[in-house]
């Protein structure tokens, strides 16, 4: 506890540790753009909210990391790092009253200091937006996507078994485009939740000759779900995978 009390309390950011990080980072923003549906996403992200919130990737980029030195993160990590802001999670076969009393000695004296202040604002869209990104590569990848919702709103769970009835390798737009159509080689939902309003999003890896007809299939599925909804098999089968996924999850202590 004292060890890991000295670290929250007084990083240093030593200098050379600080380089080795920032390349590690740096070939993990790299890395990134050889991952289409991954560098898709935050392209489609930073269309949908610009350069804050979402909009930015949390590795940040080339330029600003280079310009990172240990006195301006340790004065960031200032700023952010206050008990408003952090959770301190201990788990294990331990004595819960004594590794309180412990925490509140150790941690008891901690002053807050300003906390983060987020807004609840959802993307403002009129009409439809295009944004895209040209590689040198022989796939292409479409993201069709959608003002999504907060963690907080009830409506992320009918999206999450949505997400779910559209993902697998029985759901339709799996069937449909990839195999009765031939036009993809994977198809898939996704959502972005958080705080903050995000994102909900259809998405296909397919030929950038294909490119159009993937979207007006996708258009039309999409349609057919605003009208009628899933179906009570496609329903079933999504909170059976759901259910099983968190009885999973269940078995990670951490």
């Amino acid at each position: 506890l004292d060890l890991v009390v000295d670290v929250i309390r007084n990083p240093t950011f030593p200098a050379p540790q600080l380089e080795r990080e920032r390349e590690v980072q740096l070939a993990g923003i790299r890395a990134q753009k050889d991952e289409m549906l991954k560098s898709a996403f935050k392209t489609m992200r930073r269309g949908l909210f610009g350069d804050a919130g979402y909009g930015l990737d949390m590795l940040g980029t080339e330029e600003s990391l280079t310009k990172l030195d240990s006195p301006n993160v340790q004065a960031f990590y200032r700023k952010l790092a206050t008990p408003d802001n952090c959770v301190l999670a201990i788990f294990g076969d331990v004595d819960t009253k004594k590794v309180k009393a412990a925490v509140e000695e150790k941690l008891g004296r901690w002053q807050s200091g300003s906390s983060i202040k987020l807004t609840n604002d959802a993307p403002l869209l009129s009409e439809v937006k295009r944004v895209g990104e040209t590689r040198d590569k022989k796939q292409a990848v479409l993201i069709i996507g959608f003002p999504g919702t907060t963690i907080y709103d009830a409506d992320h769970y009918p999206l999450e078994m949505l997400q779910e009835a559209c993902s697998d390798m029985g759901s339709r737009l799996f069937v449909r485009v990839r195999e009765k159509l031939g036009l993809a080689y994977y198809v898939g939902a996704q959502q972005l939740l958080g705080l903050q309003p995000g994102i909900f999003g259809f998405y296909a890896g397919t030929e950038p000759d294909k490119v159009a007809q993937v979207e007006t299939e996708m258009l039309k599925e999409t349609a057919l779900l605003r009208a009628d909804g899933v179906t009570a098999e496609e329903l079933k089968r999504a909170k059976a995978k759901i259910v099983g996924q968190k009885k999973i999850a269940r078995q990670d202590l951490g």
